[in-house]
């Protein structure tokens, strides 16, 4: 059996069946993890989510901002701005269900040598918080999915110490796993604005990069962050190599850290 992690695919459905034909992928054995943001911008969201769906068995995700961009659309239409991609996928015969499952996905998977993640991890959190903070979102955001769109958006706090409630909470925690690259190396706030590369922002700090990260049990694997692309370090390796903005798609066989790219 082999275990086969994949970089956002953002909707490239046929690029995602090309990396399917390179791994020889069999439904039947193996196993698929996906880094998260399966939808928004190739144009084939919906043909993406239906064989997740599918293929539910076999395989899972971890909610990336654009899979939760399109539940907090699906659950707040009045927050609803014009998205073709979206539209489509809300006016399919199965987007109920295709939907009511993308919120049961986790904001993390742990396996035995690896976390994974859409961004990254909070350096100031140690492993168990990691779990902690992860299922306290999901808790709510499954309980009342219509309150919770509706304040997760927004970019504050920007340091955990910040946090003035649970709202606050629950925001840091989804904008830490989700939408982090850098931080600032003095204060270790979140900075989400900067998506260039490490040389294009030197006096900012990447997530991983922090000292209590440096020394992990396990390796961590991520997407999110296409400009980064594919980077291997002692203990992170991200799997976001922009196929939708014309790069590749990446699978990583955990099994024997093979890569495999269309």
């Amino acid at each position: 059996m082999a275990h086969f992690v994949i970089g956002d695919v953002q909707g490239c459905f046929d690029a995602f069946n090309e990396l399917l034909v390179a791994i020889e992928f069999d439904p039947q054995s193996d196993q698929l993890t996906f880094c998260g943001d399966l939808v928004n911008r190739g144009g084939q969201s919906l043909e993406m989510l239906r064989w997740a769906y599918q293929h539910r068995s076999c395989c899972d995700t971890v909610l990336g901002n654009h899979d939760l961009s399109l539940l907090s659309k699906y659950y707040c239409p009045k927050q609803r701005v014009k998205n073709a991609e979206f539209d489509v996928i809300f006016q399919a015969g199965d987007s109920d269900e295709l939907l009511a499952w993308l919120l049961q996905r986790p904001m993390i998977l742990e396996f035995p040598h690896c976390w994974i993640v859409h961004a990254g991890f909070y350096p100031l959190w140690n492993p168990r918080k990691w779990h902690k903070h992860a299922n306290r979102v999901t808790e709510f955001m499954r309980a009342d999915p219509a309150s919770f769109f509706k304040f997760m958006f927004g970019n504050r706090p920007l340091h955990w110490d910040k946090v003035k409630n649970k709202k606050d909470k629950l925001r840091f925690i989804v904008n830490a796993m989700t939408r982090m690259r850098y931080l600032d190396p003095k204060t270790s706030n979140l900075n989400l604005k900067e998506k260039g590369t490490l040389r294009d922002n030197v006096n900012l700090m990447p997530w991983f990069r922090h000292p209590r990260l440096t020394q992990t049990e396990k390796t961590i694997i991520f997407g999110h962050w296409s400009a980064l692309g594919l980077y291997q370090d002692n203990n992170v390796i991200c799997l976001d190599t922009g196929k939708v903005w014309g790069g590749m798609l990446t699978a990583l066989r955990l099994n024997d850290g093979i890569l495999f790219q269309v």
